[in-house]
């Protein structure tokens, strides 16, 4: 929710703005950081396009589970 309110006011700036330049760079750096966009989704109207799925798919539940390591989400979570 802030990733996406944060996009949203930087929309609203006009596109020459410092502000928007400056802190646009650093919320998609920030996305790329943490998995949420690739390289050729830099822009700030992917961070609005990210849902609640895109956020659950970077759990390491999720990640163990989709390698095989673990036969459903459940088991993911429980430490061998």
């Amino acid at each position: 929710a802030k990733l996406r309110k944060a996009a949203r006011h930087l929309l609203t700036l006009d596109e020459k703005n410092t502000t928007r330049i400056f802190e646009g760079q650093a919320l998609l750096r920030r996305c790329l950081r943490m998995g949420l966009l690739t390289e050729d989704q830099k822009a700030l109207d992917h961070v609005l396009g990210l849902k609640t799925n895109d956020f659950l798919e970077r759990r390491l539940q999720t990640k163990v589970f989709k390698m095989g390591l673990a036969k459903s989400i459940s088991p993911a979570r429980v430490p061998f």
